[in-house]
């Protein structure tokens, strides 16, 4: 009596898994509804998965019998011969196995990516037909069948065929599941993309025809990460991807804007102040080039960071061969201890200029060339009344025409640079 519930159980289990191959049809057309895609996603996997759980354990008695008494007279070496199999073109008859590809999932990990896809085949034999029993069951291991000779790239991780008797049609189901090397062009770091491929290549004349691709990730690994179907003949998805420049301009890109910005903005300040930021804004840049190496080959990366060390080079040269200003203020008040007035006074100003640097001498024949002089300026204020005499001297530093030119030359070359490189950026694409 268990026995018979047992197996009554089992027959409307396989009754209802009876269009296990039309699930994804209807999933899809679940979705066109409204369906949350999330929830499609979960829910499509789990009853795949338990279709191929029961397709791979559930086997009657009177299947096994009927299995066992076709196979006494079944060669697989034989391709089978149905008609609905071969289609006809101008280039010939061909053996046409369809194609139904699922995507379930999609992770980008360390430049490769992990993908899970099942790829159904379908094709009938025509030996296989057993008018005894309705419903589909899974093809026995001791039982081998015609399979066509397929390479999978990358290998596949499980395989399992159903069988509907009536028909004598036959699916097979392969599921791949692990992490594809992808490809890349390195001289475009960190702006590469990545493409990775997985394909079935038949290696006899039959031909793969793709008639149906579910998408079934969720929106995030959709936009991660594109897909795209092979055209015909091909049976492959390409996937396409980027995953280095936001990270980059984190970690590069915008720091190495902002040393230069300050090695050129420190060229206001004294002296050791803009040997000390030039010096340390040069190591940072060398510490950045040597450690941004992914590849071994010169990237845009490379570019950005060498570009970089020169503009910061050319901002050091400049504060080294061309002369430092130094204005000098002298302050002298003279109060009328009388009138407890405040006389006006002079302010007498000085200009010198400091040559410095193994082109002092240069400078100095380009001064006399040029007759430059610096003539004092003289300024009457009126002080307030206080201790007398007072006599005050304050020190600036001024930017002579000389290094203010050199300084928007550098400033114009690297905005070209700037521009020049963002063109690059966008033309690869």
């Amino acid at each position: 009596m268990k026995f018979f519930e047992l197996s009554k159980k089992r027959n409307n289990l396989r009754r209802y898994l009876h269009n296990a191959p039309n699930l994804s049809v209807d999933l899809v057309a679940s979705k066109k509804i409204g369906m949350n895609s999330t929830t499609m996603n979960c829910s499509s996997l789990l009853i795949l998965l338990c279709c191929s759980f029961q397709l791979a354990t559930c086997i009657s008695q009177n299947e096994l019998n009927e299995l066992s008494r076709k196979f006494k007279y079944y060669h697989a070496a034989v391709r089978p011969a149905a008609p609905d199999n071969f289609v006809s073109d101008r280039n010939g008859t061909f053996f046409n196995i369809p194609v139904e590809m699922h995507l379930m999932a999609t992770r980008i990990v360390n430049r490769n990516l992990y993908l899970e896809v099942i790829i159904a085949m379908t094709w009938i034999d025509e030996r296989l037909r057993l008018r005894e029993l309705k419903d589909r069951f899974p093809m026995p291991l001791e039982y081998p069948t015609w399979h066509p000779s397929l390479v999978f790239s990358p290998t596949v991780t499980s395989k399992h065929t159903t069988l509907a008797p009536t028909t004598g049609t036959m699916n097979s189901y392969s599921t791949i599941k692990t992490t594809v090397e992808c490809q890349t062009n390195a001289w475009k770091y960190p702006f590469e993309s990545f493409t990775c491929t997985v394909s079935v290549v038949p290696e006899g004349d039959e031909t793969l025809t793709v008639t149906q691709f579910h998408d079934l990730r969720s929106d995030t690994q959709k936009l991660l990460t594109n897909v795209f179907l092979g055209d015909y003949p091909s049976c492959s998805l390409e996937f396409i991807f980027r995953s280095e420049w936001p990270r980059a301009l984190l970690s590069t890109f915008l720091p190495s804007i902002l040393i230069v910005s300050s090695v050129f903005f420190a060229q206001w300040k004294r002296r050791k102040i803009q040997i000390l930021v030039s010096l340390a804004a040069m190591v940072g840049i060398l510490i950045m080039l040597s450690s941004q190496r992914p590849y071994t080959a010169t990237t845009l990366m490379d570019l950005w960071l060498c570009s970089n060390f020169i503009h910061s080079v050319f901002l050091v040269l400049i504060d080294l061969t061309l002369p430092a200003r130094r204005v000098r203020y002298t302050l002298m008040v003279h109060v009328d201890e009388e009138k407890k007035q405040a006389n006006p006074v002079k302010i007498m100003t000085t200009s010198e200029t400091e040559h410095t640097g193994p082109l002092r001498f240069v400078n100095h024949v380009i001064d006399y060339l040029m007759k430059k002089e610096y003539k004092p300026t003289t300024t009457v204020v009126t002080a307030c009344p206080g201790p007398t005499p007072i006599q005050r001297q304050i020190t600036t530093a001024m930017l002579g025409n000389r290094k203010r030119a050199a300084l928007f030359c550098v400033f114009c070359s690297y905005l070209l640079f700037l521009l020049i490189y963002a063109t690059i950026v966008i033309a690869i694409d």
